[in-house]
């Protein structure tokens, strides 16, 4: 036999990578999995809509604030563990892998940077799940760079009025709060810090801002190849009024507080990407096998067997990078570039096992209830999406000639 039944990569025994805590998450997220029917996931695709319900659910389930401490309702698990959530839910393709994802996302700066009465309002019921969290960065002409932002933010009396489009929104048309990036234009309301080496005053600053917010609303609506499900849409702001309490951090922390969120969201994704490798793989696996079992290939998978082997490497190769990176963060010393690798390795690894297993199996391999197509094309935006991959490898050559 070419592999295991069903590919089955860390569950063949997880007991001997992981600690008990950490089974028992990965465990809990099998368990929620299985409740999926996976018409439910095919429908999700095909319509693009968003199940708010397996959302609640999940975050009933203790998963919607998993890495984060019992103090304002998270429920104390490690980085590791929210990766192996994240991993099976995306080998899956849950409905709701990538909200739940951003959703912890935006949590951490609040953690991180809030202020008690910031934490109490927000954290507490995004943990519920009563509050679903977006992430405001992407611009039109703007990634991940934040020296590229166009929103602005005026101070005015006891409010910021925000003013720009964010666009490639995930979450976007169904959350309700966001963490918005945006460059303060004025006085703001404290001192900026000092001018930086290059002599020049930090104005990036992040607000949250809430769905009900007089001048804030949902822009277009994308109907895109991948990511479907997700409510990804653009955010528009006209003259937003956004209270001065609302400041997530000081004036000209944005990027600090952008950046400590990314860092840790690029693991995350890996963990994601990680887990779409190993469902491809798992389709690829089952239709070999069956086709084996009506004499249609002989025991060397006519030559094929070499390329599988090269796929099943790529993907625990990408799960290594992944957890040493996910274990960094428990440490309390997250490495960065650790993290641009296992994003590039592991994105890389789920575009590469699609794509090479639609190309062996054929047409057999378009079946959507395989989830091969499905994975496909969330791994192409994967490549994508939080800094591009060119842009990680970018970052790993300058920490290395820095």
């Amino acid at each position: 036999m070419l592999i295991t039944e069903d590919a089955k990569q860390q569950d063949s025994d997880p007991s001997l990578r992981y600690s008990p805590e950490q089974v028992a998450w990965l465990k809990k997220a099998k368990a929620f999995a299985d409740t999926i029917p996976i018409e439910d996931v095919i429908k999700s695709d095909v319509e693009n809509s968003f199940r708010r319900d397996l959302f609640e659910k999940a975050c009933q389930e203790g998963l919607g604030a998993l890495p984060f401490p019992k103090t304002y309702g998270g429920t104390g698990g490690d980085y590791v563990s929210f990766c192996l959530v994240n991993e099976e839910f995306a080998r899956r393709c849950v409905p709701i892998m990538s909200s739940l994802g951003v959703h912890v996302l935006c949590q951490e700066p609040v953690s991180r940077f809030g202020t008690e009465e910031q934490k109490q309002k927000y954290l507490v019921p995004s943990a519920t799940g009563k509050y679903l969290a977006a992430f405001g960065l992407t611009e039109p002409n703007a990634g991940s760079d934040t020296a590229a932002l166009e929103t602005t933010a005026k101070f005015n009396g006891d409010h910021y009025l925000l003013n720009g489009t964010k666009t490639f929104i995930t979450s976007g048309a169904s959350a309700d709060y966001y963490i918005v990036m945006a460059k303060v234009v004025g006085e703001p309301h404290k001192p900026f810090p000092p001018a930086g080496e290059k002599g020049t005053v930090d104005t990036i600053t992040a607000f949250i801002v809430e769905r009900g917010y007089a001048g804030f609303e949902i822009g277009q609506k994308f109907d895109m190849l991948g990511m479907r499900g997700y409510s990804t849409c653009e955010l528009v702001f006209n003259d937003c009024k956004v209270p001065v309490e609302n400041t997530l951090g000081d004036p000209g922390q944005g990027r600090k507080v952008a950046l400590s969120s990314l860092a840790k969201g690029r693991v995350t994704i890996a963990a994601q990407a990680t887990g779409w490798a190993q469902g491809a793989l798992d389709g690829l696996i089952k239709v070999l096998k069956d086709e084996k079992s009506k004499g249609l290939f002989d025991d060397s998978l006519n030559g094929l067997a070499s390329v599988v082997g090269e796929l099943v490497t790529q993907v625990d190769s990408a799960r290594v990078l992944t957890y040493q990176a996910a274990a960094t963060i428990d440490l309390g010393e997250p490495d960065n570039t650790l993290a641009s690798m296992a994003k590039a390795t592991a994105t890389d690894a789920a575009m590469k096992v699609s794509t090479e297993a639609i190309s062996i199996i054929a047409s057999l391999g378009l079946q959507p209830e395989l989830l091969i197509e499905r994975i496909f094309r969330d791994a192409k935006a994967g490549q994508i999406y939080e800094g591009t991959n060119q842009i990680q490898r970018m970052l790993i050559a300058r920490a290395l000639l820095r």
